[in-house]
């Protein structure tokens, strides 16, 4: 209740009760009776227009909460949306054993299209792509991740076609923030829905 409507009600209140109290005793200067009758029918018009006033602020507000709520769902549905042709267009860039690979460990295995390499791409935020010695250890992880609210499959999208290709992999990796093996596990959180 905002302080102005509590202050009203308590002004209203504190009337009605004197009128009320004064009118059961008697009590009082002669007219007081009638001045506050008066009072008592003046609040009352006075009230009116108030509750008119509050009624429509909180239809208002009902209609503002509606028209969020059909915001915030409208925003998830297009993330959703987003993430799901994402995940369409990555899966439609892999081979066959790639996509198998993905779909049972969550991970991309792609050989660089100039080095040789072998990275692995996760699925995951930050420092989500793992460069692997020939005995399959972590070597060191790479971070690159474009500016904005990109979906995280188009984001893997665009590191694999970056890596696999021998005109881009070299400029990708000197944009690349490199990791430590071992402190690069702080970075990452999995997001793999």
């Amino acid at each position: 209740m905002s302080a102005l409507e509590h202050a009203w009600r308590s002004l209203v209140r504190l009337v009605r009760h004197a009128g009320a109290a004064s009118s059961e005793r008697h009590e009082g200067p002669p007219g007081l009776n009638r001045w506050v009758s008066g009072v008592n029918a003046a609040t009352d018009r006075l009230s009116r227009p108030f509750q008119g006033w509050q009624l429509r602020l909180e239809e208002q507000l009902q209609e503002q909460q509606r028209k969020s709520r059909l915001a915030w769902e409208r925003a998830i549905r297009d993330e959703r949306r987003a993430k799901r042709r994402a995940l369409t267009l990555l899966l439609g860039l892999l081979t066959e054993a790639q996509r198998e690979t993905f779909r049972r460990l969550g991970y991309v295995l792609v050989t660089g299209g100039s080095t040789g390499d072998l990275y692995r791409i996760r699925v995951e935020i930050n420092a989500n792509i793992d460069v692997l010695r020939p005995d399959g250890t972590v070597r060191c992880r790479l971070c690159v991740l474009p500016a904005g609210g990109v979906p995280v499959y188009d984001v893997m999208a665009a590191q694999l076609l970056h890596l696999q290709d021998p005109s881009t992999e070299k400029a990708f990796l000197r944009k690349a923030n490199i990791y430590p093996a071992e402190r690069a596990s702080a970075f990452g959180r999995s997001v793999w829905l």
